[in-house]
């Protein structure tokens, strides 16, 4: 996605965000299940169109959701942690065993708690609150292990070849294949590092995920669907 349009889409879900904070602010009811989605992926995977395209047949569906699903990524996520900077009220909106929950989480996930440690409270913070309230899909950041153990979740990792996620680059970025292949590279082992460095979580071990895709051999609306599927299932049990 260019640029201009990206920052269109940013600041559209920022802009909605803005608009549903009010109902924010009270707890989630606990009679309902409130879902959500968490999409974990190898670096030049569209993991960010395939939210898209969730949220789109979500939305689409003649018996309207309520709230509209919305779908949050690091450039929206660090936007929407501005906004909680302003609104720290929402983290009442938690149960006192859910922010138990989330220390523990960040206690237990983060071997070696980084200096910006008021950062990943803050992101933890914010996903927790996004999650319990429902109808979301978050891709990256963590999502899945700073869910952990909350109800309503549906985990998703999204893999392909390298051969695809280079030209995959190429044709996002423009670039060319050695460029591409390079920013694979480089960005695969710099999550890898981060994550041995920082984090108790497997992130390669399918056991921590709900479905596992292959997006070489499956369309990005094809995964959609059967995320989507696939969580009507396992929510119907």
């Amino acid at each position: 996605m260019k640029r201009p349009a990206l920052d269109k889409y940013i600041n559209a879900q920022v802009k909605y965000w803005q608009q549903r904070m009010h109902t924010l602010t009270a707890p989630p009811e606990k009679k309902s299940l409130r879902q959500f989605i968490t999409i974990s992926r190898e670096y030049g995977c569209s993991g960010y169109g395939i939210a898209k395209e969730v949220i789109k047949i979500m939305n689409s569906a003649d018996r309207k959701p309520e709230p509209l699903w919305a779908a949050y990524e690091r450039q929206v996520l660090d936007r929407v942690m501005e906004e909680m900077e302003l609104s720290y009220h929402l983290v009442k909106t938690l149960t006192d065993d859910a922010l138990k929950d989330m220390t523990d989480i960040l206690k237990s996930v983060f071997s070696n708690l980084p200096p910006q440690v008021a950062v990943y409270q803050k992101l933890a913070q914010t996903i927790r609150i996004l999650a319990a309230h429902g109808n979301v899909v978050i891709v990256g950041r963590a999502a899945n292990v700073i869910t952990r153990g909350m109800t309503g979740g549906y985990h998703i990792m999204i893999v392909a070849p390298m051969e695809y996620k280079i030209k995959n680059v190429m044709k996002f970025k423009n670039i060319s294949k050695r460029q591409a292949e390079r920013l694979v590279i480089e960005n695969t082992e710099r999550r890898v590092n981060y994550i041995k460095e920082y984090v108790n979580f497997d992130v390669t071990d399918p056991h921590n995920y709900d479905l596992v895709f292959n997006l070489a051999n499956n369309t990005i609306s094809g995964v959609a669907n059967l995320i989507i599927e696939g969580m009507k299932l396992k929510h119907s049990h």
